[in-house]
Order: structure tokens, then C-alpha cells, then sequence
């Protein structure tokens, strides 16, 4: 007796570990760059994040938020190789300009906490008319942030809802 299937047999090859991380981390990574989309939106911006997210750290909203808010400030550039290569003048130069930086930063931002919620940071650029705003709040884990109630009356209020 002979068994026939409809379906032709085939073997996969072995995978060898490094082959089949890339193929995990392939499917189960988002490859979208936000970074280089920032220069491209014009409109109202909302970043919200909470800090209670295991998944993605609350540092990468921040670093969001400071690639919208970088073109308005006092240019500053780290040096590449350490503060120790540079001269005593230099340092100087370059800690005025740090600190010239922080000062634009804190004048240009308004900031906004919100007791057993969390913080609002926000800038309004006239030229173009648009308004970016970070919300840090202090619950919500990864997946249930837009379901508080507080987060819906800041996209409310900002957004003129």
C-alpha cells in the first residue's frame, strides 16, 4: 500500500543560530526611521509616551522630541574625540555654547507637570505654525497610553477636538 498526498514533501534547510536571530529579528523588527521623517512633517506633532513602557524606553520620545526642537537652537557640536583633546580655551568656547544651548532650550520650551499624570513639554514654531508637544506619563505600559482619559483631553485641548 502506497500513500499519496496532494502535497509535495520538502525539507528546510538547517538553520545555524546566527541565520535564524537575523530571520527573528527581521520579522519582529519595525524598520521605520522617524528620525529621518522629522524634516518632512509640517504639521502639529504629539509625541506621547509613558514611562512605565517596558518595550521601548522613554528616551527614544525624548530623542523624537529633540530632533523637531534641534533646528531652533544655538548650534552645538561635541567634540569627537573627548573633552580631553581640546585646549583650555577651547573647552570654554565649547561649554558657553552648552550652556547658551540649555538656556535657548529651557526659554523655547514650555514645560507642564501634572500631578499623578505626568509632564507636558511643548513648543510652538510661529513660522509655520505648528505645535510640538511630548506627554510623559507616569502609567499606561506600551499598549494602553492612548486609553487614558488624560492623554484624550491633552489631544483634545491641542488639537482644537
Amino acid at each position: 500500500m502506497h500513500r499519496v498526498s496532494p502535497l509535495p514533501s520538502f525539507r528546510l534547510p538547517p538553520l545555524s543560530l546566527t541565520r535564524s536571530t537575523e530571520l527573528i529579528s527581521f520579522a519582529l523588527v519595525h524598520k521605520f526611521d522617524s528620525l529621518k521623517a522629522v524634516p518632512h512633517i509640517t504639521a502639529p506633532v504629539l509625541i506621547g509616551h509613558s514611562l512605565d513602557d517596558w518595550d521601548i524606553p522613554a528616551s527614544h520620545s525624548e530623542v523624537l522630541f529633540d530632533a523637531y526642537l534641534d533646528p531652533h537652537l544655538p548650534a552645538y557640536t561635541p567634540p569627537a574625540m573627548g573633552p580631553s583633546a581640546l585646549s583650555a580655551e577651547e573647552w570654554a568656547k565649547l561649554s558657553e555654547a552648552r550652556e547658551a544651548r540649555r538656556e535657548a532650550r529651557a526659554a523655547f520650551i514650555q514645560h507642564e507637570s501634572l500631578a499623578k499624570f505626568g509632564e507636558v513639554d511643548e513648543f510652538w514654531v510661529a513660522k509655520n505654525e505648528r505645535r510640538v508637544t511630548l506627554v510623559k506619563t507616569l502609567a499606561g505600559g506600551h499598549d494602553r497610553l492612548p486609553l487614558q482619559e488624560g492623554l484624550q483631553d491633552i489631544v483634545k485641548r491641542k488639537f482644537e477636538l
